[in-house]
């Protein structure tokens, strides 16, 4: 199974909806044979079967859980080439009243889960011709995001995390990077609207190109860090937000409209 002209094998945590299974699709349209590892069965077992691939159970904050999948992965295609750390979960309340349990939650999810699926899979990684691996990162690693103190605080670790590695495994022909996602119209990000956390129209207006992302653009990017095209680009972070982050337009709406009057 581990000949060169074998296709490559990607590993996509929380694949079974939202971003991962969007990137699922996309590289099993690129030719990757995918792994779609999830902690809900049944999401795993249908994702899995959209996109032609391997339903693998994985608890990304158990260390015999990882081990498992990964084991899983190697006796089933002898390789592993990309792996994507993209398990992750949100809770929302003020900093002060912040619960632990949920604090550490949170850490143990993105940040632990992309530790351990790094270090459990980098036996093999070092074997692919071209090991790339893609952490899923966000807007909230760039600035602040009232309410989400956990996420914000794994999120920009999971930036550090990614630099640390690219520059260890470098050697080792290993890529890392992450992608950043703005505000992406997911069931997520949707939580958020219908709690009263985001506010759909300060969104769009705080967003250059006026619009939420898709899940298939942050899939394209992925799809690019993962590739050939790609193959002098690590330790980086792509942000794919419309902008939202660099856009430093603090006027009033009414005074844009007399600018462009004049």
């Amino acid at each position: 199974m581990n000949g060169t002209n074998s296709p490559r094998v990607a590993l996509i945590t929380g694949g079974g909806q939202g971003l991962g299974l969007a990137m699922a699709r996309r590289l099993h349209a690129d030719g990757l044979e995918i792994v779609i590892a999830d902690i809900d069965a049944a999401r795993t077992d249908q994702a899995a079967a959209e996109v032609s691939g391997t339903a693998v159970l994985l608890d990304v904050t158990d260390d015999r859980s990882v081990r498992r999948g990964i084991d899983a992965v190697a006796d089933r295609f002898g390789r592993l080439d990309v792996l994507i750390n993209n398990a992750g979960v949100i809770s929302r309340s003020n900093a002060e009243k912040i619960d632990s349990d949920r604090w550490l939650r949170e850490l143990d999810v993105h940040l632990g889960g992309t530790m351990r699926c790094s270090r459990q899979a980098f036996p093999l990684l070092r074997e692919a011709p071209a090991a790339a691996v893609v952490n899923v990162a966000s807007v909230g690693s760039t600035f602040g995001l009232p309410h989400r103190l956990a996420y914000t605080a794994a999120k920009s670790g999971v930036t550090g995390m990614t630099r640390t590695l690219a520059a260890e495994w470098g050697p080792y022909g290993i890529r890392v990077n992450a992608v950043a996602p703005g505000y992406i119209d997911t069931g997520m990000m949707r939580s958020g609207l219908e709690s009263g956390t985001l506010d759909e129209d300060r969104l769009l207006d705080r967003t250059p190109l006026r619009r939420l992302g898709r899940p298939e653009e942050i899939a394209s990017a992925t799809s690019f860090l993962v590739s050939a095209d790609a193959s002098f680009v690590t330790g980086t972070v792509l942000r794919v937000d419309g902008g939202i982050t660099i856009d430093g337009t603090f006027h009033s709406a009414s005074a844009e409209q007399t600018r462009e009057a004049h």
